[in-house]
């Protein structure tokens, strides 16, 4: 009994999917958002990815906040795509931090002095 309670708690510990992995969020950006912002946060028209480089971090922050608790509010277009690709990204043993992935996006491409 000892002995299956171990393995269950390590199973619950590393998540259904297999052992947990860290990843930056710049890793994150790289393989899940880059496909529809840009290599460089520029955007991408043909996925309607909008530019995310000419945002400030207060902008970025609040954006991927509020996606990130299903609490969009900006009237531009529809975010479900972009609530589907956040749960994508979570079955892979991704998360996302508002914060941090803002200050990513900002520091690596955002246009500011």
């Amino acid at each position: 009994m000892k002995t299956l309670n171990i393995v269950a708690g390590i199973v619950l510990a590393c998540g259904v999917n297999g052992f947990a992995q860290d990843y930056t969020q710049g890793e994150i950006y790289q393989a899940m958002c880059q496909k529809c912002h840009g290599q460089y946060a520029e955007g991408n028209p043909m996925k309607k990815g909008p530019a995310l480089s000419n945002k400030s971090l207060g902008e970025l922050e609040v954006e991927i906040y509020n996606l990130d608790n299903n609490a969009y509010w900006s009237g531009r277009n529809s975010h479900s795509e972009m609530e589907y690709n956040l749960t994508v990204i979570e079955n892979k043993g991704m998360h996302v931090d508002a914060d941090k992935m803002a200050a990513y996006i900002f520091q690596s491409f955002g246009k500011h002095n």
